[in-house]
């Protein structure tokens, strides 16, 4: 499987990371960049499982999301959020997916600012939004109501 395409090489709003999808393409993250395309954000894909981590891909992006759908990608996921936090401290670091709403208590704080299980695509278009409109805030220290 070739990586996919990035997006956009120039700044991102969201950075969506897929790190393990049983060697399928990644609807762990495709279809969340969807949700926040339709609604006006620049979005970045990244695919560790098919490439390596480039620190430049999340270096800008304001809102860091990582697909944990199975416990693999979890595992990945954790070092990738490692890495994230090392190349840019200020990003709001997200986990989404079935794992990341199983593993809450032990990412955030830790690894993570926010995790939102199944069915997250509101919740990230949600967090999205306000971490844009809080431009005054830094985006860790943004939370959902």
């Amino acid at each position: 499987m070739q990586p996919l395409p990035l997006l956009s090489r120039s700044t991102c709003d969201v950075a969506l990371v897929s790190c393990y999808e049983l060697g399928h393409e990644p609807l762990g993250v495709l279809t969340p960049a969807g949700v926040l395309e339709r609604a006006g954000f620049s979005v970045r894909i990244i695919d560790v499982a098919v490439g390596d981590f480039d620190p430049e891909q999340v270096a800008d992006a304001p809102l860091v999301a990582i697909s944990t759908p199975m416990h693999t990608a979890l595992r990945l996921g954790a070092r990738v959020a490692e890495r994230v936090r090392a190349v840019n401290p200020r990003a709001h670091v997200c986990f989404v997916g079935l794992y990341a709403g199983l593993h809450r208590a032990h990412l955030v704080p830790a690894l993570a600012d926010t995790c939102l299980g199944a069915e997250f695509e509101a919740d990230l278009l949600q967090l999205a939004r306000l971490i844009r409109d809080r431009h005054d805030a830094e985006p860790r220290r943004v939370v959902l109501p």
